[in-house]
């Protein structure tokens, strides 16, 4: 299936290395083809994707909601996601 669009979101570890604790980011990114989302631990397909929406967290942060019929799975994303948000609905 054809790739529409992708979505970079924020991933944080926290660990604690010789008594200290580091957090760790790193960059990953939800997949958004005609027939499902890919996230990089579950596919959802689209009749199993309700809406997609956002809400900003702060001024370099914004939530990313999956509603899904497995309930909402949340991504935390810096760059603006309307485009997907918008590809998505185009799609479904």
């Amino acid at each position: 299936m054809r790739l529409i669009c992708s979505q970079p979101f924020m991933k944080t570890e926290r660990r604690i290395e010789d008594n200290q604790q580091f957090t760790v980011e790193t960059e990953e990114h939800l997949y958004l083809y005609n027939d499902r989302i890919e996230t990089p631990t579950k596919s959802f397909t689209i009749k199993d994707v309700m809406d997609v929406t956002s809400k900003p967290l702060s001024a370099y942060y914004t939530f990313l909601y999956l509603h899904t019929i497995e309930g909402v799975w949340t991504f935390v994303v810096k760059s603006s996601p309307e485009h997907f948000i918008t590809q998505y609905h185009k799609v479904k």
